[in-house]
């Protein structure tokens, strides 16, 4: 008996291993490498549509915990949710729009502003700085 108490599970439940083969991984590697065709075929894959597809694929973020009062996370998912979103879908047409993509662009406008984090936090912390 094998020191795996669940070592047995996957031939239980039927399952015998990842899902695609090797050659099918590669087929997945070569359609999304730079060179815009389907391997064997030499067909050209559509072009991203911006208006249809987000700017980034969800593997290539990182999870990041940030720690914040419960009203300005509330605010905050309020603002992306009710507004950011519905703008760039009602006025600009996008579609399909990921939840990471709209913090990545929140926290880049943050990053770009400094200034206006220490403002706030001084003013958090009752500090006038003027």
């Amino acid at each position: 008996m094998s020191d795996d108490p669940f070592g047995d599970l996957d031939a239980a439940m039927g399952d015998s291993g990842p899902s695609t083969s090797d050659s099918e991984a590669e087929s997945t590697q070569e359609l999304t490498a730079e060179t815009d065709e389907l391997p064997e075929t030499g067909q050209e894959v559509s072009e991203r549509s911006p208006l249809e597809d987000p700017a980034f694929e969800f593997d290539e973020t990182v999870h990041k915990a940030l720690y914040v009062l419960e009203a300005v996370a509330a605010e905050f998912d309020d603002i992306i949710t009710y507004d950011v979103e519905r703008e760039l879908t009602r006025d600009h047409g996008l579609r399909n729009i990921k939840k990471s993509e709209l913090h990545n662009a929140a926290l880049a406008v943050v990053a770009e502003h400094p200034d206006l984090i220490v403002d706030r936090v001084l003013d958090q912390r009752g500090i006038d700085d003027e």
